[in-house]
């Protein structure tokens, strides 16, 4: 990939003999920098990262190369797997302390999506409209430009990429707030400018209707996000903010008409 919207790696390697590695990355300490902890990117800084992972998005849209040399495509056996992991984890999550936080129209949201993870995780074994995804995608990934006239938003930190509905990034990023305050007002825009990015960089065949339905079913992903929080020993604060954000986004949205 071109760089931006990546950070230029001059040179890196591994020894599985040493177990030693090392390296070597374009230096952005003078020319870019990130807002406080917890604290939003401007909303032009947030549109300019929008820009920037669509064009990430863009460039691995459906390329024959998925599950093929980059990645893996999910095939029914892990479907299988996961939905049964996903099952003991959810009742686990219910069952324990953890399941007080919950309201009854909560506890059968999360019965709707059990029933429907065969439709929701599915669509991840046809490559047709995946793409390579952060994982992980959060306002602190991302480092902004002092001056936005000469240099670019730039993504950074994959250890969790995977392949991925494009969507899947904006869910985490937008309706859980990435790490900061969830901004609904601007996510609309930031959706739009999303698509727009996709379309101008030679995406075709997916629409802006295709788009929402995909966010909202990603969004919908989003109740297990505390659940996998809580298993990692997040603080409880944070699986808990992550729990009433992934519901709001979800009532907001309408995501239970879906299931």
């Amino acid at each position: 990939m071109s760089c931006p919207p990546l950070v230029r790696v001059y040179d890196a390697a591994f020894s599985s003999v040493s177990g030693r590695s090392h390296i070597l990355l374009e230096d952005l300490s003078g020319t870019h920098s990130q807002p406080g902890e917890n604290a939003a990117p401007s909303a032009e800084m947030s549109r300019l990262a929008l820009e920037a992972m669509g064009k990430v998005h863009a460039r691995w849209w459906g390329d024959p190369r998925l599950g093929n040399g980059i990645g893996t495509v999910f095939n029914s056996d892990w479907l299988a797997s996961f939905i049964a992991d996903l099952n003991t984890s959810v009742a686990e999550f219910i069952q324990s302390g953890s399941g007080e936080e919950l309201t009854a129209k909560q506890k059968d949201s999360y019965r709707l999506m059990l029933n429907a993870a065969p439709r929701i995780w599915g669509r991840l074994t046809d490559v047709r409209g995946l793409t390579v995804t952060h994982g992980d995608a959060h306002w602190w990934n991302f480092l902004y430009p002092n001056d936005a006239a000469v240099h670019s938003v730039r993504v950074f930190d994959w250890q969790l990429w995977h392949i991925d509905l494009g969507a899947r990034d904006l869910a985490f990023l937008l309706a859980l707030g990435g790490f900061a305050k969830p901004r609904p007002g601007l996510g609309a825009n930031l959706l739009r400018v999303y698509h727009d990015t996709l379309i101008e960089n030679g995406v075709t065949g997916y629409s802006w209707k295709m788009l929402n339905e995909d966010y909202r079913w990603s969004v919908i992903r989003n109740l297990n996000i505390p659940i996998i929080f809580r298993s990692q020993g997040k603080h409880e604060r944070t699986w808990k903010e992550a729990l009433q954000r992934a519901f709001d986004s979800y009532d907001r949205l309408g995501c239970a008409s879906l299931l």
